[in-house]
C-alpha cells in the first residue's frame, strides 16, 4: 500500500463527466492510497529447499479522504454524497504548482463535519477509487 499525504490542496469535482468543474472549498487536505493486490503461485516440489512462491501483481484500487474547514454556503459536498453520485476528481498537490495533479472517478462514500467552541467547523470526506487513477504533470 502506497499512501500520498498532501496539504494546501485545491480539489475540484464534476458530475458531468468532466465538462464543468467546481472547487470543493477549504478542502486544503488530503490522502490517497493506492493498494495492489498480490496472488502467489505455488509449485509442486518434491524437496522444501526447492520451494520458492511466485507471486504476481493483480487488481489495484485507490481509495483517498479530504479534510479542510466547513463551510456552510456550499453544500455540494453533501449533496452529492447523499445522491450516491460518481463524481470525476481532480487533486492539486499544491496550488504552486498547479499544473501536476492526481485526476480519476470515485465514488463519495461519507461525510463528517466535525465543531466545537474552540476552533472552526472542519469537514473530512471519504471517497473509494472508481477505476484508475492517474497523475498528470505537465
Amino acid at each position: 500500500m502506497a499512501a500520498i499525504v498532501g496539504i494546501d490542496a485545491k480539489v475540484e469535482i464534476s458530475t458531468d463527466g468532466g465538462s464543468t468543474w467546481a472547487e470543493l472549498p477549504e478542502r486544503n487536505e488530503y490522502s490517497i492510497s493506492i493498494d495492489v493486490e498480490v496472488a502467489e503461485h505455488k509449485v509442486f516440489v518434491p524437496s522444501l529447499a526447492d520451494a520458492w512462491v511466485g507471486k504476481a501483481r493483480t487488481w489495484m484500487d485507490w481509495s483517498g479522504s479530504l479534510n479542510g474547514y466547513f463551510d456552510d454556503a456550499d453544500t455540494s459536498i453533501f449533496d452529492t454524497v447523499v445522491a450516491g453520485e460518481v463524481v470525476d476528481i481532480k487533486i492539486t498537490p499544491s496550488r504552486a504548482t498547479a499544473t501536476d495533479y492526481w485526476s480519476g472517478t470515485a465514488l463519495l462514500t461519507s461525510v463528517e463535519m466535525t465543531g466545537n467552541t474552540d476552533d472552526f467547523a472542519t469537514l473530512s470526506v471519504d471517497m473509494e477509487g472508481v477505476g484508475a487513477l492517474t497523475y498528470v504533470s505537465a
